[in-house]
């Protein structure tokens, strides 16, 4: 437990207080950042309300400091008080402290006027954050005007959250805020020297129709290629934007330390009641990765790895509360769009680089399997762009199986009557691995590696990489 004194002196570090111009130059995120070979910004805190109250969460490693420190920045150019600006690392605190740290703030900022709050991994507070903040937000008046950004790697406790801070995020809209790892868009940009024009305004994947998929794939004809054989690079390296650098810049060393970090952040973090070793954790992923485009099985993981159902059902639940994982449910009998619960889920990565981490693990050589996952990682962008909170609800994409036990890979109420199957193969084969969604009652993209079909408006193969630019993912 912190005393004032100590929360003060944390509160007081901060380098924009006495440096406003200069500390950009010294921070070790930003810093770390400038050394990057592109320039990027998810840009999730662009638009914050004065007085509203966000939480961003997002896996470790995929850059919310960095957002934080850029957006601290943007809001000293605006004019602000840069000692009206805090900000604070919580993962040493407990809920307790976030009190005595609101009465510290008291002590080192001006009397009067809004403040920024910017508190960094909350969620590493165990002990009840979220009726720390909704006491604070109650009960004393200054934070309760101020603009709140809390950050987080983990899921849990989210019930908790939204309940404890409803009617308190001060107007925000969309106050709950999700980082993933860069979209295929922004890392085409970083790798390119020559991308294709980007569009401001993504497309909703319910208007994917053959008009408009016409019209893209003419105006992005010059790029088609280079598309393609970027996408391919991305299931390698996947978003994470020092896996990015490292590609670009070959870092073998700078790409091998990063998946070794994530490990340890497995291992340590979401694993850390377990009694595995890191090597059984690295076991997990990899076996995992065997299965991304199938139902997941518990009991046959269980028996590979010889343990329990019920001890690999907690092992992916840590790893979708850590942002590792999301779960791709079957829709209800007779093509009901809604989740199926009870029944096998499909278990993807949130990104590539998952699958690559463990020790001596290699490219899974069925690249179908990871295309799959991200064009569904990228749908799953697609809807969470009108409601970021969504996100963690995981019932946009979801998949259907046939009475004839045939799948369909990607369905979803917000679809508009869509339904994609993703097939990593070339122009001759894509037909002969349509027939399942040719058969159903939806319109149908294929989306494949290179073939490209649009004559038939009601069945379309699109290369996958065009599919993703489109949407944005």
């Amino acid at each position: 437990m912190a005393t004032i004194d100590e929360l003060r002196h944390l509160l007081a570090r901060a380098g924009w207080w006495t440096e406003p111009r200069t500390w950009i130059l010294r921070d070790p995120d930003l810093m770390q950042a400038r050394k990057a070979p592109f320039e990027y910004s998810a840009g999730v805190l662009g638009d914050l309300v004065p007085g509203g109250l966000y939480l961003l969460r997002g896996p470790r490693r995929v850059g919310k400091s960095v957002e934080l420190k850029k957006t601290i920045a943007r809001v000293i150019a605006s004019g602000t008080d840069p000692r009206r600006i805090l900000h604070v690392a919580a993962d040493r605190l407990q809920a307790s402290d976030l009190r005595r740290l609101v009465d510290a703030a008291a002590l080192v900022t001006p009397e009067a006027g809004p403040r920024f709050w910017f508190i960094d991994e909350i969620t590493a507070i165990t002990d009840g954050w979220p009726a720390a903040i909704k006491w604070l937000r109650d009960n004393d008046a200054r934070f309760a005007q101020d603009t709140v950004v809390l950050t987080g790697s983990s899921a849990v406790n989210l019930d908790e959250a939204v309940k404890a801070l409803a009617g308190r995020r001060g107007g925000a809209e969309h106050s709950d805020r999700v980082l993933l790892p860069m979209p295929f868009r922004a890392f085409v940009h970083a790798c390119s020297e020559n991308p294709p024009p980007q569009d401001p305004h993504p497309v909703p994947v319910g208007e994917l129709t053959p008009a408009l998929l016409k019209e893209a794939v003419a105006t992005l004809a010059p790029w088609q290629n280079q598309l393609v054989q970027l996408w391919d690079i991305y299931l390698a390296v996947g978003g994470f934007p020092q896996a990015v650098a490292a590609h670009i810049t070959d870092d073998h060393r700078a790409r091998h330390t990063l998946r070794q970090a994530l490990l340890d952040v497995i291992h340590g973090e979401s694993f850390v009641q377990s009694r595995w070793s890191k090597t059984q954790s690295g076991a997990f992923l990899m076996r995992l990765a065997r299965g991304l485009a199938s139902p997941t099985n518990l009991h046959d993981v269980a028996t590979d790895l010889g343990t329990s159902t019920h001890t690999v059902r907690r092992r992916i639940d840590a790893l979708r509360d850590a942002l590792a994982v999301w779960p791709c449910h079957p829709c209800q009998p007779k093509g009901v769009l809604r989740p199926a619960l009870r029944s096998q889920e499909k278990t993807y990565f949130t990104d590539p680089i998952y699958a690559l981490a463990p020790p001596h693990a290699e490219m899974p050589s069925n690249l179908g399997a990871l295309s799959e996952q991200q064009l569904g990682v990228a749908l799953i962008r697609s809807f969470a762009r009108a409601d970021p909170a969504a996100y963690l609800d995981f019932d946009s994409v979801l998949f259907h199986r046939t009475p004839a036990r045939k799948e369909i890979d990607f369905v979803g109420s917000g679809f508009g009557g869509l339904a994609i199957e993703s097939k990593y193969v070339g122009q001759r084969r894509w037909r002969r691995n349509a027939r399942t969604l040719a058969a159903s009652r939806w319109r149908g993209v294929v989306a494949t590696r290179s073939a490209l079909d649009l004559e038939n408006p009601e069945l379309v193969a699109v290369p996958t990489s065009l599919l993703a630019w489109l949407i944005g993912g």
